[in-house]
């Protein structure tokens, strides 16, 4: 017969007597309700850094686009020009072509004489292929397009100056593109209201643009 050393607990029994070991179930619920309200403090903030690195996201995906296609008019000392079209924040595209001629990002057919490319590349952004997507909220003047200088990088039809604003899905954060009639690409925020860090607000004098409701 198997002696039991001294001093060994058998498995399955609570280190003190007449009690098991576990949680009861008030201390269960207890633990409910801790992680409840933990989640509750914690996922609006999750879901602000969410929505702020979706319009950042957006917003340096637009500047970029802009700005590699001034710095290839400037490289290669031919026009570029940009253009877009804007129905609402699910139907909005911009696209840029190596002519003075601007093209139409609509258009799908490479072979199409008005298809958005630049030596040979396809060339266009839109609600289904950009970073952010639907979050473009509003386009100035609906439809239009510039064309850049190549010598200077200035728009050569001042009166048709880009602006768009990207809204995050709750409102609370926008940020704004815009490139003025020298060529310069700026994001600002829209309101200190809707303010996002490192980006400064948008100055009161900004052109007023159509906006999508």
């Amino acid at each position: 017969m198997m002696e039991k050393s001294p001093g060994v607990r058998p498995l399955g029994k609570s280190l003190l007597p007449g009690r098991h070991s576990g949680f009861s179930l008030v201390e269960l619920m207890m633990s409910v309700v801790l992680l409840a309200i933990g989640t509750a403090i914690a996922l609006p903030s999750f879901q602000d850094q969410v929505e702020k690195r979706q319009i950042t996201n957006g917003a340096e995906q637009l500047a970029a686009f802009v700005n590699t296609a001034q710095g290839f008019a400037m490289k290669t000392n031919q026009v570029i020009t940009i253009s877009w079209s804007f129905t609402d924040s699910n139907d909005w595209c911009i696209g840029a072509i190596d002519s003075e001629s601007p093209c139409d990002c609509n258009v799908t057919s490479w072979s199409s004489d008005s298809y958005c490319k630049i030596d040979g590349d396809t060339y266009k952004l839109d609600d289904s292929m950009a970073t952010g997507r639907s979050l473009v909220h509003r386009v100035s003047g609906g439809d239009g397009a510039y064309a850049i200088d190549p010598v200077r990088g200035l728009l050569t039809n001042l009166d048709d100056s880009l602006s768009m604003e990207l809204r995050s899905r709750s409102g609370d954060f926008r940020l704004n593109l815009r490139v003025n009639n020298a060529g310069r690409v700026t994001l600002c925020s829209d309101g200190a209201d809707y303010a996002i860090p490192g980006y400064d607000v948008c100055p009161s004098s900004d052109i007023q643009v159509a906006e999508a409701y």
